[in-house]
């Protein structure tokens, strides 16, 4: 009777600190994302993007510049896959959906292009990395 008690209150105490644990994990999470929404912000600052009034388009220009600079560094095409990770250093909630519309944004304005086999992308020409002021 004893052991078995013994046994109920461990077990009651295991669960007790994983309820805790998950409530500190929960707690993290939303640090986490409030810390890296502030980075992005930060980044928007730096990129000049000041002046845009919308979220979702400094998220958009910052992404689709992250895609242009990941094409740049590679000089060479890169398939789907690397440009969503580089799109996700840039905005790491984007959605697959999201991240397609901003590849056929990028096509539709001439800055990429498709390369060969399908979901493969290249730059369109050599498109110059933006300048920031340097004041």
């Amino acid at each position: 009777m004893q052991d078995t008690a013994q046994a109920s209150a461990y077990v009651r105490r295991l669960m007790r600190e994983i309820e805790e644990i998950e409530a500190r994990i929960s707690d993290l999470s939303q640090e986490k994302a409030a810390l890296q929404r502030q980075l992005t912000k930060a980044h928007w600052e730096a990129s000049a993007l000041k002046d845009v009034s919308r979220k979702n388009s400094g998220t958009r220009i910052m992404v689709e510049q992250r895609i242009l600079d990941a094409l740049r560094e590679a000089r060479k095409p890169l398939n789907s896959d690397a440009l969503f990770s580089a799109a996700k250093r840039a905005n790491f909630e984007i959605k697959p959906t999201t991240f397609r519309t901003y590849l056929l944004r990028l096509k539709e304005k001439g800055s990429i292009r498709p390369a060969g086999r399908r979901g493969l992308w290249a730059l369109s020409e050599e498109i110059p990395p933006p300048q920031l002021d340097s004041e």
